[in-house]
C-alpha cells in the first residue's frame, strides 16, 4: 500500500524501507528510518531556503513548516535513540504515531524536491543542486555499512565523557550529514539526561563541496542558536573521519559562528576526535561495537571456521546438515582481471571495521560428494541492510536460489556452470537470444520500479564529459602515461549535458557504481541444453549504489557486452516492450562513452598502485571500450 500524506506519495525506495522499519517494529529499526527521514527533510529545508523567495514565502509546492517539522522528528529521533541504547530489539512504542510523523516528513521532503527540481535554483545555484541531490538519494551510514558500529553505545560513550567533563558545562550538540544524524541523538539523550543541554534538541548540517571548498548552507548555520551559555562545549557528530578534511572544515564554519566556545570536539563511533589542529587527533577511545558478540563480521577473520559455520546456520543459511565447512576468500573477477595492492591506511586504523572489503566462502569438505558452497558478500547491517536484501528479493531469478541474509551477509548458494553474458550470447540461437535480452530490459523495469528516488524531469541535467575527464586526468596522474581516450574524443563521443533522471526524468537506485563490469552479468544453461537461459546479475545490492537512470544502465551493458548490431536492435525492441517506447534506449546508446566513467571510477578506486601489467591491462581495455564507443558512430 502506498503511503500517501498530503496527497503526494513517496518514492517507492524510501516507501518501501518505511514499510521495512514498520515491519521490525523494533526500535533500532525505527530509529534509521526516523533518522534517514530528518537528513532527507533537512537537506530539503536548506534547499528550499536558498529559492529566491524562501520557504516561508508560499513558492508554490513547498510547505513553510519544514524547519519547524524537522525539529520535531529530532527530538523523535533522540526519544528513540534512548530506547534503543535500552534495548535495540524491544518493540518500539507507538509505532503507528510515529510511523505517521515519517510519512509525514517524507512526504514534505519529496513534495519539496520535486518541486525544487523544476525551480530556477536548481539550475544555476550549485549548493542548492548539491543539496537537492543529497535529498534525492539513499545513503546509508558508516556505521552500517563501511565501518561497522553498534550505534546504540554511542549514549554509554557520550555520558562517560560528559562525567568526565567539569560539572555544569553545557554541551551543543551538531550533526554532520549523513551518519551524524544517526549518531548525534544518542549525544544529545546524554546530554539531557545530565542536565547539560544547550539546546531543546540538536542540530543538523550538511558540508557542501564546491568552488570555494567545503561550506555549510547559510540556512543551517543560521538556524543553530544566537548565543549560547557560557563554557559551552560544542560536539559534533559523523562517521570515522577519513582524511579528517570535511571535520576540519566543519570545525571551522562553526567555530567563526561561535567564536566564545570553550571546546569543539568531534565524536565518532567510539572515538572523541581533537579537530582543530592541522589533522583530527583522537583524545579518547573505547569499543565501538558489543563485545561477546559472535556476528558472521566479528568471525570471519579469526581463521575458525566451525564457530563461523555454527553461526552460519544459528542466524537462518542453509549449509548442508551435518557437513563440515572451511573458509575461504572470495576471490571475485576483478582481482583475476586486474589484480589490486592494499588501499593505503585511512584515518580510523583499528577501528574500522569493513567487512565489505572481505567477502569469503564456506565450502564443505569431504570427498565423493558436491561440496556445499555458500558465498557471503556483506551488503550492510540493521534496517538499511535488510531493506536492501528485501528489495533483491523481489527482484526474482536474477539471483540464484537458495539466497538468505545473515548478520548483515548477501549469502548465495554457488551455482556452477554460470557464463558470462558477453561470451554466451553471441553463440545462442535468436530465440534464445531474444528471450535473454528481454529478461535484461525487464530487470531494468523492475530495478526502476523498486528504487525509485525521485522525479527530477527533464530539466535536471549532469555533465558526462566533464565526469569522465576528471576521472580520465586522475588515471592518467596515477598511471603516468598517456591514455588512449583523449580530450578530442571525449568531445566527439561523450554528450556535455544529460537528464538527471533520463527521458522519462526518473531517477533510481542504480548498482552501476559497483557492479557495472560485465562478469556481473552471468547466464545459466546457456551451454546448449534444453530451455531458455536464466539470467542472473550480480553486484545489485545498491546499497553501494548511486542514483542513475535507465540511459546509464543500458549504456553500460551496450559497451560491457559489446554488444552487435543485431543484439543492439534485440534490445531495442525488448527495451521498448518493457518501457512502452524505445526512448530510452535511443538516448542510452548515445551516452554510450558514459561507461568509461564507471570503470575508469573502479580502476582508481581498487587499484591505488597501477603499474606494470595492471597498467597494461587497464590500457587495454580502455581502449577497448573507446574503439567499440567510436564504432557505434
Amino acid at each position: 500500500m502506498d503511503v500517501v500524506t498530503s496527497g503526494v506519495a513517496l518514492p517507492a525506495l524510501h516507501r518501501a524501507f518505511v514499510d521495512t522499519a514498520r515491519r521490525d517494529g523494533s526500535t533500532a529499526a525505527l530509529h534509521a528510518c526516523a533518522c534517514f527521514a530528518e537528513q532527507l527533510l533537512s537537506d530539503a529545508a536548506a534547499a528550499a531556503a536558498r529559492t529566491p523567495d524562501g520557504p516561508r514565502a508560499g513558492l508554490p509546492g513547498i510547505p513553510g513548516e519544514l524547519p519547524e517539522l524537522a525539529e520535531e522528528l529530532r527530538g523523535m529521533c533522540t526519544e528513540l535513540a534512548r530506547e534503543m541504547a535500552a534495548d535495540p530489539g524491544a518493540p518500539a512504542r507507538d509505532t503507528d504515531g510515529r510511523s505517521r510523523l515519517l510519512e509525514r516528513a517524507l512526504a514534505l521532503a519529496t513534495a519539496t524536491t520535486d518541486t525544487l527540481w523544476r525551480s530556477a535554483a536548481a539550475r544555476t545555484d550549485p549548493v542548492a543542486a548539491a543539496l537537492l541531490r543529497h535529498a534525492t538519494d539513499w545513503k546509508t551510514p558508516e556505521c552500517y555499512g563501511y565501518d561497522l558500529a553498534d550505534p546504540e553505545l554511542c549514549l554509554a560513550q557520550a555520558a562517560g565523557h560528559l562525567a568526565e567533563r567539569p560539572a555544569g558545562e553545557p554541551v551543543l550538540v551538531v550533526a554532520v550529514r549523513t551518519g551524524g544524524s544517526y549518531l548525534a541523538p544518542f549525544w544529545q539523550a546524554a546530554a539531557e539526561d545530565a542536565g547539560r543541554a544547550a539546546a531543546p534538541t540538536w542540530h543538523s548540517v550538511r558540508p557542501v563541496r564546491g568552488a570555494d571548498g567545503i561550506t555549510l548552507p547559510q540556512a543551517e548555520l543560521a538556524a543553530l542558536p544566537r548565543t549560547l551559555p557560557p563554557r559551552t562545549v560544542i560536539v559534533l557528530v559523523d562517521d570515522q573521519p577519513d582524511t579528517g578534511a570535511t571535520a576540519r572544515a566543519v570545525r571551522d564554519r562553526i567555530a567563526e559562528r561561535f567564536p566564545a566556545a570553550r571546546d569543539i570536539l568531534l565524536a565518532a563511533p567510539g572515538r572523541l576526535y581533537d579537530p582543530s589542529g592541522p589533522a583530527v587527533r583522537v583524545v579518547a577511545e573505547r569499543p565501538p561495537v558489543r563485545t561477546g558478540a559472535e556476528r558472521l563480521w566479528q568471525l570471519a577473520g579469526t581463521g575458525d571456521s566451525a564457530r563461523l559455520a555454527a553461526r552460519a546456520r544459528a542466524a537462518g543459511v542453509p549449509l548442508a546438515p551435518g557437513a563440515v565447512h572451511r573458509t575461504e576468500p572470495f576471490r571475485g573477477p576483478f582481482l583475476d582481471l586486474y589484480g589490486s595492492d592494499p588501499a593505503p591506511a585511512r584515518s580510523g586504523g583499528a577501528h574500522r571495521i569493513a567487512p565489505r572489503a572481505r567477502p569469503f566462502t564456506l565450502t564443505s569438505t569431504g570427498r565423493g560428494a558436491t561440496p556445499d558452497v555458500h558465498h557471503f558478500r556483506f551488503i550492510g547491517t540493521g534496517t538499511h541492510g535488510l531493506h536492501c536484501y528485501r528489495a533483491l528479493r523481489a527482484m526474482g531469478q536474477l539471483l540464484p536460489p537458495g539466497t538468505a541474509f545473515a548478520d548483515g551477509y548477501l549469502v548465495t548458494r554457488h551455482e556452477s556452470g554460470l557464463r558470462p553474458l558477453r561470451d554466451a550470447l553471441p553463440v545462442l540461437d535468436e530465440p534464445r537470444r531474444r528471450h535473454v535480452l528481454g529478461a535484461v530490459a525487464r530487470s531494468w523495469h523492475e530495478l526502476r520500479r523498486l528504487g525509485e528516488l525521485g522525479r527530477p524531469g527533464e530539466a535536471a541535467v549532469y555533465d558526462p564529459r566533464e565526469r569522465l575527464g576528471q576521472g580520465l586526468r586522475r588515471l592518467r596522474e596515477r598511471m603516468g602515461r598517456p591514455l588512449p581516450v583523449d580530450d578530442a574524443w571525449l568531445a566527439r563521443y561523450v554528450p556535455g549535458r544529460a537528464p538527471l533522471g533520463g527521458v522519462d526524468g526518473v531517477l533510481f537506485r542504480t548498482p552501476l557504481p559497483y557492479g557495472h563490469g560485465f562478469w556481473h552479468w552471468q547466464l545459466a544453461g546457456a551451454d546448449g541444453s534444453e530451455g531458455a537461459p536464466v539470467l542472473r546479475r550480480f553486484g545489485l545490492d545498491w546499497i553501494w549504489g548511486g542514483g542513475g537512470s535507465l540511459e546509464s544502465e543500458i549504456a553500460s551493458f551496450v559497451v560491457e557486452n559489446r554488444l552487435d548490431a543485431h543484439a543492439r536492435d534485440l534490445l531495442r525492441d525488448a527495451v521498448a516492450e518493457a518501457t512502452g517506447d524505445a526512448r530510452a534506449f535511443d538516448a542510452g546508446l548515445s551516452l554510450a562513452g558514459e561507461a568509461l566513467h564507471w570503470n575508469v571510477r573502479t580502476w582508481l578506486r581498487r587499484c591505488p598502485v597501477l603499474t606494470g601489467a595492471t597498467a597494461d591491462r587497464v590500457e587495454a581495455e580502455l581502449a577497448a571500450q573507446a574503439r567499440y564507443v567510436a564504432d557505434l558512430g
